[in-house]
């Protein structure tokens, strides 16, 4: 009787330990190298119920490189998503929104092998208005690292990363709203307008703001680019705007590269 008393004790003890303990399933680690302009990152993504980043970029170019201060130092982290300008909420707060303006004072110099570190924390949650959030949908992200030179340009390195979740998001999927805007009847028509011209439509990145998607598509026609932008309810998807626009086709190019 004793020894099977024993044996339950054993398992209660064992499955109060397993609810407060995190598995190591639970917890994914990547890590990212990269090596540019005289600098090396090393990076690495803890990504468990908020994404932790240990980063450090050190300055292997053998000389000083010089580097704007005004905002500190330029070593920014970002995550955002694959295919749309939503962007995870920073836990560290908005420092990576900072702008220097050019100030001769405000230049500082890097010493050969100096190491800048750094430690985000990311929520998986991304802004829906200016005061509230929304868990951030599933999908691929990309982790962005960025560190900026005065006389050689700026670090850019990222890597993906995919995110699942078991909630049931809030708002609609990038996807999702883009079929909801081709069923609109004012989208329909510049669709079969486009598609009468034998001209082929892009879709462009999504945009998250203000509690509203906004997709866009265009057709290069000729020397334009022919673009409608939909505003769109982010948690029903209804049409509230739809606006139309004739770019000059390097114009496209200049804002599709930002």
């Amino acid at each position: 009787m004793r020894k099977w008393i024993w044996i339950l004790l054993l398992l209660f003890i064992s499955a109060c330990g397993t609810d407060q303990q995190t598995t190591s399933s639970d917890l994914e680690t990547l890590t990212h190298h990269d090596e540019q302009k005289g600098l090396t990152l090393e990076a690495t993504i803890n990504i468990g119920k908020d994404i932790i980043i240990d980063a450090s970029i050190t300055n292997t170019s053998g000389e000083t490189i010089t580097y704007n201060d005004g905002c500190g130092i330029p070593f920014g982290i970002v995550i955002k998503k694959e295919d749309a300008h939503s962007h995870l909420i920073n836990l560290n707060g908005e420092e990576e929104s900072c702008f220097p303006t050019f100030t001769p004072d405000d230049l500082t110099e890097m010493e050969s092998n100096e190491t800048f570190e750094k430690e985000v924390t990311f929520k998986r949650e991304v802004e829906l208005t200016n005061n509230s959030t929304t868990t951030a949908l599933i999908g691929v992200y990309e982790v962005s690292f960025s560190f900026g030179t005065h006389e050689n340009g700026d670090f850019v390195s990222s890597l993906p990363i995919k995110l699942t979740s078991d909630e049931e998001p809030e708002i609609l999927t990038r996807e999702q709203v883009i079929e909801k805007a081709k069923q609109n009847e004012e989208v329909e028509t510049w669709f079969n307008e486009q598609e009468t011209k034998g001209i082929s439509i892009e879709t462009e990145d999504g945009i998250l703001s203000e509690g509203m998607w906004t997709v866009a598509f265009h057709a290069i026609d000729q020397d334009k680019a022919n673009r409608i932008i939909i505003n769109m309810h982010a948690k029903t998807g209804e049409v509230k705007a739809v606006h139309y626009e004739e770019l000059e086709e390097e114009v496209l190019e200049f804002l599709e590269d930002k």
